[in-house]
């Protein structure tokens, strides 16, 4: 792993950049308190030239304001938020693992089948998280209507431990937001898109829920709802045009076909109206199917099919792990001076001398004793006369 130059950042320590967006780029960190406390963060900043432009500045407040709300299990958490000189940053926690992009490209790479009731549980833990956020209320009891806008396999993470994480809320919105979407304005990634989404009309939580099915189509038929040139798929998605899963996959379990079509309804009013309403019946899909799904199969697959990435990655973790502040660093310090020899220290050392030689060991000579210049006298005899 390449040398790591840690840069103070306030309470943090920014240890080495971990990935870059168009707007904002996010730091491995380290944050450090009393009586040896250390914990490994992620540190979200706004890229250096855009730290001017107000109207960016002001979405990632947002987007800070907004996830100080979210608090569970299958979200991301957000720790702290902060301005320091010109750089805005968000604290968060660090994930150990992949997101789902990457693990669904390197299982087709590697001729790896992500099994049906690995798929089911990561859906099922998506509903969950999201169902939190769409029903999440705030300090006074009124409802945030967060809608997250950009559900698509690279914003959820997967973890070594098993962990399913909705990730990147910079574009969901919340009706307590400053500035409203533009009526027409697209966000998100367009092949995940629900119709309403992509013709710029008024969304609500049912449009998260079509970006869930487009996730759940892509990992059971292995191919994407959408594809062709950006204008190709925008026609398609502003229609709902796609080939039916049974088409594309034999003996697909009726249940999950129906969950499919209710989440792909082209019509949000005949899709599944909450999260949790998807969620009963992926976990009906699930016990149907006799399915024992649980963090631990997740596990075991992610680790079985990164194998010969994980030991270099957990490297690079203890590696992190041993960095310390600047200030903390620098050579040893010099070991206590010996204090002067006295009346004290002689008696000491007489105890010592007497004991190793019944014990048989040989003892060094005595170091020579001063004496005054005066009176002759050993250096540290109280005498009334001598002043030593």
């Amino acid at each position: 792993m390449h040398a790591i130059q840690p840069v103070r950042f306030g309470k943090y320590l920014l240890l080495d950049k971990i990935a870059a967006g168009g707007m904002a780029e996010v730091y491995r960190a380290k944050m450090t308190g009393d009586e040896g406390f250390e914990k490994l963060i992620a540190i979200k900043k706004i890229l250096p030239h855009l730290v001017t432009e107000k109207a960016l500045v002001e979405a990632f407040v947002d987007e800070a304001r907004l996830a100080a709300h979210l608090q569970h299990p299958n979200i991301v958490r957000t720790y702290d938020f902060g301005r320091m000189g010109d750089d805005y940053f968000i604290a968060m926690e660090y994930l150990f693992g992949k997101n789902l992009r990457s693990v669904a490209e390197t299982a087709a790479k590697r001729r790896r089948t992500i099994g049906l009731d690995i798929i089911l549980h990561i859906i099922a833990q998506m509903c969950a998280g999201l169902g939190y956020a769409h029903e999440l209320r705030d300090l006074t009891g009124a409802f945030l209507h967060i809608i997250h806008r950009d559900i698509s396999p690279p914003n959820v993470f997967l973890t070594y431990e098993g962990e399913v994480k909705v990730v990147d809320f910079g574009v969901a919105k919340a009706a307590s937001q400053n500035q409203q979407t533009q009526l027409g304005l697209i966000k998100g990634k367009l092949a995940y898109m629900s119709p309403e989404q992509a013709n710029g009309e008024t969304i609500d939580r049912r449009s998260d829920i079509f970006a869930i099915g487009a996730v759940l189509y892509e990992l059971v038929c292995g191919i994407r709802m959408f594809s062709g040139e950006t204008l190709q798929v925008l026609a398609k998605v502003r229609v709902a045009d796609f080939d039916s899963p049974e088409k594309i996959v034999k003996n697909l379990p009726p249940k999950l076909r129906d969950v499919l079509h209710k989440s792909l309804a082209r019509d949000p009013e005949k899709r599944y109206q909450t999260c949790h309403d998807m969620l009963n019946d992926v976990e009906d899909c699930i016990y149907s199917l006799g399915f024992r799904t649980n963090p631990r199969h997740l596990a075991k697959f992610l680790r079985e099919l990164f194998a010969d990435e994980i030991p270099a990655e957990e490297r690079g973790l203890f590696e992190v792990a041993r960095v310390t502040f600047p200030e903390q660093e620098g050579p040893p310090a010099a070991p206590p001076a010996p204090a002067p020899a006295g009346p004290v220290k002689e008696y000491e050392r007489t105890v010592a001398i007497k004991t190793a030689k019944e014990a048989g060991a040989e003892m060094p000579p005595a170091a020579p004793r001063r004496s005054c210049p005066d009176c002759g006298k050993p250096v540290g005899r109280t005498d009334a006369f001598c002043p030593w």
